[in-house]
């Protein structure tokens, strides 16, 4: 997914660990998914073996260029909007030494969010988790590797 040098690209992870079923997280999350609008989702059951219980989600959210005059102001200003609106504390929010990306990690469920957002990831220009661009496919077996 190709995204404009300016726009603010955020991932945000979500966990409700008290749901028992994939509709009763589905419910919680419409709202918020509602009102995002992001360009992807991936909706998952947590692994019985996993750290997390419940459901998983993890959304891809674009914003357009905010105004700002630094590149940290235009980063800060949406990320704080999504910190808020996911129920985060957005003074919580790191910024990277160039100020184009950074993290908020909750590092204490209880500071968690009514949406069980625990992580958000932004990156100016490109996604977070994939800041190259889109993933490459390999005719290879990849044997070299082992």
């Amino acid at each position: 997914m190709r995204f404009s040098p300016d726009d603010v690209v955020c991932r945000v992870a979500l966990n409700l660990g008290w749901v028992r079923t994939a509709e009763e997280a589905l419910r919680a999350w419409l709202p918020l998914v509602s009102e995002l609008r992001p360009v992807s989702m991936r909706f998952e059951e947590a692994g019985p073996d996993g750290l997390r219980r419940g459901y998983l989600a993890d959304l891809l959210v674009v914003f357009p260029p905010p105004e700002g005059r630094t590149a940290r102001d235009r980063l800060l200003a949406p990320v704080g909007e999504l910190a808020r609106r996911v129920g985060l504390d957005p003074a919580a929010f790191e910024v990277d030494e160039d100020g184009l990306g950074g993290a908020l990690n909750v590092k204490d469920e209880q500071d968690g969010s009514p949406y069980g957002a625990y992580l958000v990831l932004a990156l100016t220009g490109a996604d977070p988790l994939n800041p190259e661009g889109e993933q490459a496919d390999y005719d290879d077996t990849g044997e070299d590797l082992l």
